[in-house]
């Protein structure tokens, strides 16, 4: 009896922190590098040099970001993908879009992993492997799937003006948020 008290006031106890790290509008992320081989076209999206190894989250040419964690392995992120992937067009398509950037970070997920997600769902979205889980600390090790938007802050790192965690039923509701986060 009290072994089973003790695990339950453990699980209790992580529960809370769990959610009282949840990222929130106004958090600081840090200015976090991605190593990932480029494809020509993910540098030009992102206007970072071609052949590029790795990079920093700063360097993408964008006023804002936003960053789908996601995992090959997680349910909702593939059921999803195919809407996430109308809303990168919808947004890449925008004519206030010039200066917003849509890119994924598969949480654990290696390169193969990204191009059999890529291969099963087609997007030209940048998505980038995250094998270390060290992009997903600098995300707070959200769940899959969440969303970021974040915009540049001038002493350094990234300003969060927009979080979600979890999927979405509705495309224009979800496109409106978090366009509308990234161009206010």
């Amino acid at each position: 009896m009290r072994n089973t008290a003790a695990i339950l006031l453990v699980l209790i106890l992580c529960a809370a922190t769990a959610q009282a790290a949840a990222p929130k509008a106004g958090d600081t992320l840090p200015d976090a590098q991605v190593k990932s081989q480029l494809k020509p076209e993910e540098a030009r999206y992102l206007g970072l040099p071609e052949g590029a190894a790795s990079f920093r989250l700063s360097q993408i040419n964008a006023d804002a970001l936003i960053v789908e964690i996601y995992s090959m392995y997680c349910p909702i992120c593939q059921s999803e993908a195919r809407t996430v992937n109308k809303v990168f067009e919808r947004i890449a398509a925008a004519p206030k879009a010039a200066r917003v950037r849509f890119v994924g970070i598969g949480a654990g997920n290696t390169p193969y992993e990204i191009d059999y997600f890529r291969k099963k769902h087609p997007s030209a979205m940048p998505l980038f492997a995250d094998e270390d889980y060290g992009l997903h600390k600098t995300f707070m090790n959200v769940r899959t799937p969440s969303f970021f938007v974040l915009k540049k802050r001038p002493e350094g790192g990234f300003a969060v003006v927009y979080y979600r965690e979890g999927g979405f039923t509705d495309e224009d509701a979800f496109f409106e948020q978090i366009f509308g986060a990234a161009t206010r």
